[in-house]
């Protein structure tokens, strides 16, 4: 091999690695320096697969299921490791040679400079475009989030793209090769949401093919193309499929598919469809249309939302502002609590930045590029960008939920943007491709040049006048509500005479009380007042800096047009200026900024990503419960803590961090030797906190059970505590970080006497509740859910109820978990107009006739776990009876997530209820090693008849798909590697004959 030749017709690839790397390695240095990024999303996926973890540990085996969190569910979509897909291996020996976040970055790069090689791009140009996909705000934001499989699908959708193209207008052998080698790692990526927005552009590509291959009568090598590239995706899947089936199979049981409710939990009909998301959850995360302009200005609508002011570099605004005098002192303190975001979304973590740069260089795209297919990619990105407006625009919206298959099992439609950031780089590189094909014919049409350029400063300097229509955000109404509310609510609890005496206030006066409290949240008004002249200063300097890079992005292009330097040359000066436009927005991000103490906001210590998650309080005091109940369980203990111990060493870690993985060790043994579960009330259902250390009901996850989040609708969230006992949910970590114990947990299993059956869902899952009866006894009007109703109705307590009396205001129909089945008590109002609950033997005792009488609330239903069973009636006819005794001992014998063991002694048949999730795709249970059915019970939990005697009972998840896909993912890969290695050696062969024919 000739090294010279080989390194002058090679080496610019080498250049460009070298150079990414470079790059690379600057804006990641605190990776190299063992800093970890904070990332809120890994911490939390620390936390639900931490059984997982240990388990795959201790065991040695996927265990396929955890019971950490929302009760137990699949770990499909939490942590499963497949084996058998070799291809895939390159993509992990690529992460454990370069690690994330540093490998996702290099990745984007390489990805996007692959694909432009495969479109014929020059190598300089390549470097430029791939700078502007890997450092577009979102990703650098995605991956200070810990959206990983995010990050990663995203990183290889350039090469998807160039292999698609490639396969039609170059070789379609290479291209299907090509094709099932990215597309594998696509869906090895494991975010399908992303992979299904790219099958949009490459839909709208293949039909720009086909029509382009119907015009030039060149159909067969189009299906031939079609055929590869259909053949290339399915080995892909074949390769992936133990998590694209058990995906979709887990999907059909999550909020993701369908819903067997049709109601409400306050009564109402459920509108949304039964298939898919629900509309609202989709479009909470909607892209504001005023917020797009954040594509080619990134301040305009503010920053960080979760941020405040006083944490980021955005305070130096306030401090100039108050120094010039133009904040007053309490107006910049009121103001570094608030938020400098005052766009449409909850909660956005930066703007979506593409850099004014490339956006000219699009721009010129479309006016010098004269292909037909650039403008597949400027209406998918108009598509896109309509699409992620969500509910701001939800004709378009609700044409894709409703006729668009599998538009409505995704949320976050901003998501959808990520074609926008593919598509304009791609834009900007076919521009710069033809300057240095075409710049003689070119460069004659400067008036073009000239009249696109001012345009495009035109357009920035009318904005930057016309500023935003608000520097508001709905937030801050929100803010300023919560704290009126917040403290009206403290001085209508408190007693009337000691706020009058301390504060001279007459509570029962609604002026007084009105212009008292609107005094009190006088800071909150001046601190809203103070971000907004954040806000709109941080709207001009980002518009006048757009200006400033858009002349010099004119200046540096009009080379082109006006000089002979040569095109390397200018390309590399954009270059350039392209990085010194987007690297210092994407600091703000991820960037070595540090706090007033001195710590880096984004980065930390290393060992803390690996074990984000410390003890509190009432996690020991748990443990120190469990062993006062069983002291046996001290031995496990005590191996789980030298495993800890020794895990510890292995990482070198001391102090603070060696003891997290001691306790994080030490908790895994008490949860495989016990079977609790726990609810924190500081995460409620958005934390995994308590899920790295116990058994949970809590949890953080996108595509929860349905049936569990239908239960934390209609049960759970009201703190229904008949659902909290059959869950056996035996501690409560309250919100001092303490435990409380609950006593009427129901344990593991138990015997039942009584099944009620019920026809429907609706009805099953109303009766783990109350039930009341309501009439009306006095001189109004009920109103259920806005309606009058002058009957007698049976409501189930999360209705809204209103009773209006002509000439007063509406009054709040009182509903108490402590009316009984059977209990009737009467809502009265005295003379001062106070309404309270009341028995109807007390009212007998009212001789004075103080209160009246407004509405009778009757007891009718009470969910008792302990004597009752409810099930549908499809499930209760498998039952030998009714009726039972409820004459039982079970006791769980062993627990693993993925296998339990009980021992029961039964007398006579009785109804087994079990405290673990029914989930019909993978459990099994076994009776003295006999196969029975489970069944459903109480909406969520398993059951099981079992005779007299005694018994062992098992219960194994076993996910068929997960074997298979051992088997068809090594098929899959070998086929692949069969034929690339085949197609390798054709390919020399060819080649050595083409140089004995040609005699070179």
């Amino acid at each position: 091999m000739n090294y010279k030749d080989f390194f002058k017709k090679y080496g610019i690839h080498f250049i460009a690695i070298a150079v990414f790397v470079i790059v690379g390695m600057v804006y990641f240095s605190p990776q190299l320096n063992d800093f970890g990024i904070k990332q809120h999303d890994i911490k939390m996926h620390k936390g639900m697969s931490n059984e997982i973890v240990q388990h795959r540990e201790v065991y040695d085996e996927e265990p396929l299921w955890t019971n950490s969190m929302f009760g137990g569910m699949p770990a499909v979509q939490v942590s499963v490791q497949h084996d058998g897909d070799y291809v895939n291996e390159i993509v992990r020996a690529f992460r454990r040679l370069i690690p994330l976040p540093l490998g996702a970055f290099l990745l984007h790069l390489i990805s996007f400079y692959i694909m432009a090689l495969l479109l014929r791009i020059k190598p300089i140009i390549a470097i430029l475009g791939a700078f502007a996909f890997a450092f577009t705000s979102y990703e650098i934001i995605i991956i200070q989030a810990g959206h990983n499989a995010k990050s990663m699908a995203v990183a290889f959708l350039p090469v998807i793209l160039g292999a698609f193209i490639y396969a039609y207008k170059t070789n379609w052998k290479w291209g299907a090769i090509f094709s099932a080698f990215f597309m594998s790692f696509e869906l090895y990526a494991n975010h399908l949401q992303v992979t299904y927005y790219m099958a949009f552009l490459l839909v709208c590509l293949g039909i720009y093919f086909f029509v382009e291959a119907v015009r030039s009568e060149k159909i067969k090598e189009f299906s031939y193309a079609t055929m590869g590239l259909l053949a290339a995706y399915g080995l892909s899947l074949f390769i992936n499929f133990g998590n694209i089936t058990m995906t979709n199979e887990f999907s059909q049981y999550t909020i993701r598919g369908d819903n067997d409710l049709t109601v409400q939990p306050n009564g109402e009909t459920l509108l949304s469809g039964k298939d898919g998301l629900d509309k609202d959850y989709i479009t909470q995360w909607s892209y504001g249309k005023s917020e797009s302009f954040t594509f080619i200005s990134p301040y305009v609508i503010g920053s960080h939302s979760s941020q405040a002011l006083g944490n980021t570099q955005f305070r130096d605004i306030a401090d100039d502002l108050q120094e010039n005098g133009d904040m007053t002192r309490e107006q910049y303190e009121g103001a570094m609590g608030m938020t400098t975001y005052f766009g449409e979304q909850p909660i956005v973590a930066g703007p979506f930045y593409l850099g004014v740069v490339v956006i000219f260089l699009s721009l010129l795209a479309l006016v010098f590029v004269k292909d037909r297919h650039i403008w597949i990619y400027v209406g998918v990105s108009i598509l896109a960008l309509l699409l992620s407006w969500g509910k701001n625009f939800m004709g378009l919206t609700d044409f894709f939920i409703d006729y668009v298959p599998m538009y409505s099992k995704f949320r976050t439609v901003t998501i959808v943007l990520v074609l926008v950031e593919l598509c304009i780089p791609i834009l900007a590189v076919l521009l710069l491709q033809k300057l240095y094909e075409q710049r003689e014919s070119i460069v004659e049409k400067k008036k073009l040049f000239l009249i696109t350029s001012g345009g495009f400063l035109l357009f920035l300097l009318i904005f930057k006048v016309a500023g935003a229509s608000s520097f508001s955000s709905p937030k801050d109404q929100r803010v300023i509500d919560g704290q009126r509310a917040g403290i009206m609510n403290q001085l209508l609890k408190a007693d009337p005479e000691v706020i009058k005496k301390n504060y001279n206030l007459d509570v029962r006066n609604k002026q007084q009380l009105d212009q008292f409290v609107e005094a009190q949240i006088q800071p909150v008004y001046k601190g809203i007042e103070g971000v907004k002249m954040v806000r709109e200063e941080m709207y001009k300097s980002s518009t006048t800096r757009s200006i400033v890079f858009a002349i010099f992005s004119i200046g540096i292009c009009a080379l082109f047009f006006y000089t002979s330097i040569s095109s390397t040359i200018i390309v590399g000066g954009l270059t350039i200026l392209l990085l010194v436009d987007l690297v210092p927005v994407n600091l703000n991000y991820l960037g070595k900024y540090e706090d007033e103490k001195g710590n880096m906001y984004h980065w930390g210590d290393k060992a803390e990503k690996a074990y984000p998650i410390a003890t509190i309080e009432g996690d020991h005091q748990i443990m120190d419960a469990e062993l006062r109940e069983n002291p046996d369980l001290a031995k496990s203990i005590k191996e789980g803590e030298l495993l800890g111990v020794a895990k510890a060493a292995e990482l070198e870690y001391d102090g603070a961090y060696k003891n997290r993985v001691i306790e994080s060790y030490k908790f895994g043994a008490l949860s495989r030797a016990t079977n609790y579960r726990v609810f924190d009330l500081n995460d409620g259902w958005s934390g995994t906190r308590a899920s790295y250390y116990h058994k949970s009901i809590g949890g953080y996850h996108g595509a929860k059970l349905r049936n569990f989040q239908n239960l934390i609708d209609f049960h759970l969230g009201t703190s229904n505590n008949s659902v909290l006992n059959m869950l056996n949910v035996k501690y409560i970590l309250q919100r001092d970080g303490k435990m409380s114990t609950n006593a009427s947990a129901m344990g593991n299993a138990w015997a039942v006497k009584r099944v009620e059956e019920h026809k429907t869902p609706n009805d099953e899952i109303r009766a783990l509740g109350k039930e009341f009866k309501i009439e009306n006894l006095g001189p109004g009007k009920i109103y259920i859910n806005n309606k009058e109703t002058n009957q007698v109705k049976t409501v189930f307590g999360q209705e809204r109820l209103k009773y209006f009396i002509p000439g007063t205001d509406s009054l709040d129909v009182l509903l108490s978990n402590s009316i009984l089945a059977g209990t009737e008590v009467i809502m009265v109002r005295d003379r001062n107009g106070k309404t309270e609950l009341m028995l109807e033997e007390m009212l007998k005792m009212d001789t004075l006739e103080s209160f009246e009488k407004l509405v009778k609330i009757t007891g009718v239903n009470d969910f008792s776990p302990r004597e009752e069973v409810v099930m549908l009636s499809s499930e209760a006819d498998k039952l030998s009876a009714k009726e039972f005794t409820g004459e039982a001992t079970v006791a769980m014998k062993s627990y693993r997530a993925n296998k339990m063991e009980y021992t029961a002694n039964v007398k006579g048949n009785q109804l087994i209820v079990f405290s673990e999730v029914y989930y019909k795709a993978g459990w099994k249970a076994y009776v003295d090693g006999k196969e029975q059915e489970i069944l459903k019970v109480n909406y969520l939990l398993r059951g099981l008849e079992l005779k007299e005697g005694k018994h062992n009972i098992e219960f194994v998840f076993d996910d068929p798909s997960f074997e298979k896909a051992k088997i068809y993912s090594s098929l899959g890969s070998i086929i692949l590697l069969l034929i690339l290695i085949g197609m390798v050696f054709m390919e020399v062969k060819s080649r050595k004959k083409k140089s004995i024919d040609t005699g070179e």
